[in-house]
């Protein structure tokens, strides 16, 4: 691939600059298309496990995000009424077994470190994307303040509700998952240490719902996620306002840290999980989808991002491999739309498993091993995307097509 070609990046969240960051470490410039006057993150937290992490050292901003990340020595489990301890999911362990630690972030300051590395020049604020326009090998796109690029490669990495992703496919019928979520963050020094002990990172769960609580930024803030089944329906986003009685009440009967945890809660935010069939769809020549705008999916298994990390490495291998980025990018969906499903598909399993309204049932399995709260992730965290970004993935047949 020329270094000269004119790529597009539509898009500036997490996704679309990791993509610039991957591009740029195989000698290929991206310009990079933002709706936003600023750019800044929706929500507050995101997880990388070893293996996103690993693709993140890949791309060149290793010690970027390490400088702003907080290391969990990892999730403790309770039950949400009686605060008998279930699991312990040791990520200092996974460090060692994976060879890169599993960070949290406030998404603010990772989208920081990402924006740091890139040259300001190239990335262009409140440039809403209206319409694209294909004309053989080049691409035009057009925005809602007049501007009008044209691009011989386009990578979208324009969210769940991805305006290319529409103007090449259509409506994708975005469905209720009948789970809706309640985001907080409280300061550090306000929670009690006992109410987070022992690690730091604490998960509740009970029949059709759960809640997990940790430190970001070190230890200035804790962030309070959560998800239950409930047949209301709640408008998709991040960012309607929630009422703090409404985020209790959906809580009963909290074990005593819990029901403190809840306390301290002055404002929320709260939103429905909505689902998009899983698809091929992923783009077509040379216009590629990736992160969210590709495969959005449930926050279950804490890997929407880490994802659309791998992605953005994967891709600038393929289109530094490949002289014809139709090629690349048609290679790029081979080796990582099964994968991704197959994540996909873990996301829905591990919801089912948490909800598990039978106490005994979810403690009996947890002991056998035959469960686990997060489901089984060695899969997911044991990849190596610099070793294995052109091969075929192994997904296990439970979360295979």
């Amino acid at each position: 691939m020329s270094s000269s070609c004119k790529i597009a990046i539509v898009g500036g969240g997490l996704a679309g600059l990791a993509a610039a960051h991957g591009l740029k470490a195989v000698g290929l410039q991206a310009e990079v298309f933002e709706t936003a006057p600023a750019l800044g993150e929706i929500g507050a937290a995101v997880n990388a496990s070893p293996q996103a992490v690993k693709a993140l050292r890949a791309i060149g901003v290793g010690d970027k995000v390490a400088a702003v990340a907080h290391s969990s020595p990892g999730i403790y489990t309770r039950n949400m009424q009686t605060g008998e301890y279930l699991e312990f999911n040791d990520r200092q362990k996974a460090t060692e077994r994976y060879g890169a630690p599993y960070y949290t972030f406030h998404r603010a300051d990772l989208l920081d470190a990402l924006a740091a590395g890139l040259d300001p020049s190239t990335i262009h604020l409140g440039h809403r994307l209206t319409a694209i326009e294909a004309r053989g090998d080049r691409t035009i796109l057009a925005f809602a303040n007049g501007t009008k690029v044209e691009a011989e490669i386009v990578i979208a990495a324009d969210g769940i509700r991805s305006v290319i992703r529409q103007a090449l496919y259509g409506d994708d019928n975005p469905a209720y998952t009948g789970q809706m979520v309640w985001r907080a963050l409280l300061n550090g020094a306000d929670v009690p240490q006992d109410v987070l002990d022992p690690t730091g990172h604490v998960q509740w769960v009970g029949p059709g719902c759960h809640l997990l609580a940790y430190y970001i930024r070190g230890k200035k803030l804790v962030n309070i996620v959560t998800q239950e089944d409930t047949d209301k329906w709640v408008e998709e986003g991040w960012s309607t306002n929630g009422n703090p009685d409404e985020m209790r009440a959906s809580f009963p009967n909290p074990e005593p840290r819990l029901e403190k945890l809840l306390s301290l809660v002055t404002a929320c935010s709260k939103w429905g999980l909505f689902t998009r069939p899983l698809t091929q769809n992923w783009g077509r020549g040379r216009i590629q989808l990736i992160g969210d705008a590709a495969h959005a999916m449930l926050p279950n298994a804490g890997q929407g991002a880490c994802q659309a990390f791998e992605d953005s490495y994967i891709l600038a291998r393929w289109l530094e491999a490949c002289p014809d980025p139709a090629e690349a990018f048609a290679n790029f969906r081979r080796v990582r739309i099964p994968r991704v499903h197959g994540v996909q598909r873990l996301s829905i399993s591990n919801a089912k498993f948490k909800h598990m309204r039978d106490s005994a049932a979810r403690k009996e399995s947890i002991a056998k091993g035959t469960g686990s709260v997060h489901g089984n992730s060695d899969w997911v965290w044991g990849y190596d995307p610099i070793a294995e970004w052109d091969k075929e993935p192994s997904v296990p047949n439970a979360y295979a097509a």
